[in-house]
C-alpha cells in the first residue's frame, strides 16, 4: 500500500507523465526545482566546499565536499547523484547529500559528472571514476580516514557507483569499504516483471526509464557489465552493499536481485525495503514524511558497515 502522502503527490505534482520523447530542457528545470518544492530544509554541516578536480583528457569535474563536523577521522563518501544520466546536479542534491553526511557522519563528496545525451556512455563513469581516484588520493587532507572509503548513488548515481566497483575490480584497485545503492538502475534490458506492475501510475514510468537508457547509451551492449551491473557474471570481491529499493518502483526487481546475488556471491549485502514509498522519494522528505524514515534506515545501515568493530 502506498503512502498516502506519497499518494497525494502523485495525483497532483507527478499526475502527466512526460511527452514522449521528453523535452531534456524540462527535464533538467523540473529536478533542480523539485528540492525546493518537496524536499526538507537542508541540514547544517560544518563545511561546504566546491572544488574542480582534473578530469584528465577530459574537462575539469566539479565535485561539492560536505564536511559534518562529527566527520572528523571518520570515513569518506563518494556521492553520484541520480537523474537518469540527463538530469541532476550538486545543487538537485545538496540536500539529500547533506542529510547523508550527517547520518553517516562521514564527509562526502558529490560529483557533478558528464550529463547525456550531450557526453554519453561512459562518460559518466569515467567521471566518476576520476572522483574516486582524486578521494583515494585526498582522504587524509580532507580529514577522513583513507581505509574507510565508500560509494553511493541514487537510481543512475547507483548505478555509475555499482559499476564503478566493477571498474575498480576489473584492473585489481582496491575496493571500496562499502557501497550504498539507493534504488538503482541496474540492468539495461529494462525487462523485470517490476516493469510492468508499475509501467505507469508511480513517478518514473517505463517508458521514461527505457528512454533515458536510450539517452545514456543509445548502441550500448547489454551485456557490459560497466553498463549494467546486474549483467555480471559474477559479483564476488564487490565492496559491502547496503541496496535500498521503492516498494512500487519500476527499478523494485533488479535492486532485489543485486541484493541476492551479491549475497550469493559471498558479499556482505543488506536489503532495505521502502514500503509505501515510489521512485524519487529521498528527495521528498518535507512532502512525504515518512520518507525521512527510509533515509535513516538506509544510512545506517551504511554506516554499520563502516564502524569499525568494537575495542578496534
Amino acid at each position: 500500500m502506498l503512502d498516502a502522502d506519497v499518494v497525494r503527490l502523485l495525483a497532483t505534482v507527478f499526475g502527466t507523465p512526460p511527452a514522449m520523447p521528453p523535452d531534456v530542457a524540462a527535464l533538467r528545470a523540473a529536478a533542480e526545482a523539485a528540492p525546493g518544492q518537496l524536499g526538507a530544509a537542508p541540514e547544517t554541516v560544518d563545511d561546504v566546499r566546491d572544488l574542480a578536480i582534473d578530469g584528465g583528457a577530459r574537462p575539469p569535474i566539479p565535485v561539492r565536499v560536505y564536511r559534518p563536523r562529527a566527520a572528523a577521522g571518520g570515513p569518506a563518501l563518494l556521492f553520484a547523484h541520480g537523474g537518469g544520466w540527463v538530469t541532476g546536479s550538486l545543487a538537485s542534491h545538496d540536500a539529500l547529500c547533506r542529510q547523508i553526511a550527517n547520518r553517516v557522519r562521514a564527509t562526502l563528496v558529490a560529483v557533478d559528472y558528464a550529463l547525456a545525451p550531450e557526453r554519453r556512455y561512459p562518460a559518466a563513469l569515467d567521471d566518476v571514476d576520476a572522483a574516486w581516484s582524486w578521494l583515494a588520493r585526498e582522504a587524509a587532507r580532507l580529514g577522513a580516514d583513507a581505509a574507510r572509503l565508500a560509494v553511493a548513488g541514487d537510481s543512475s548515481g547507483g548505478n555509475l557507483v555499482a559499476a564503478l566497483t566493477l571498474r575498480l575490480r576489473a584492473r585489481g584497485a582496491p575496493q571500496p569499504a562499502a557501497q550504498l545503492l539507493l534504488y538503482p538502475a541496474l540492468d539495461r534490458r529494462a525487462d523485470a516483471p517490476s516493469y510492468e506492475r508499475y509501467a505507469t501510475g508511480y513517478n518514473l514510468t517505463a517508458a521514461m526509464m527505457r528512454w533515458y537508457w536510450a539517452a545514456y547509451a543509445p548502441d550500448g551492449d547489454d551485456a557490459d557489465a560497466e553498463l549494467s551491473p546486474l549483467a555480471a557474471p559474477d559479483l564476488a570481491g564487490l565492496a559491502p552493499a547496503v541496496v535500498a529499493v521503492a516498494a512500487a518502483d519500476v527499478l523494485h526487481d533488479e535492486g532485489v536481485a543485486y541484493a541476492k546475488r551479491l549475497h550469493e556471491d559471498g558479499v556482505p549485502a543488506r536489503l532495505v525495503l521502502c514500503d509505501g514509498m515510489v521512485h524519487g522519494f529521498l528527495r521528498w522528505t518535507r512532502a512525504v514524511p515518512a520518507a525521512q524514515a527510509h533515509v535513516d534506515a538506509a544510512c545506517a545501515e551504511l554506516r554499520r558497515l563502516l564502524d569499525p568493530p568494537p575495542g578496534l
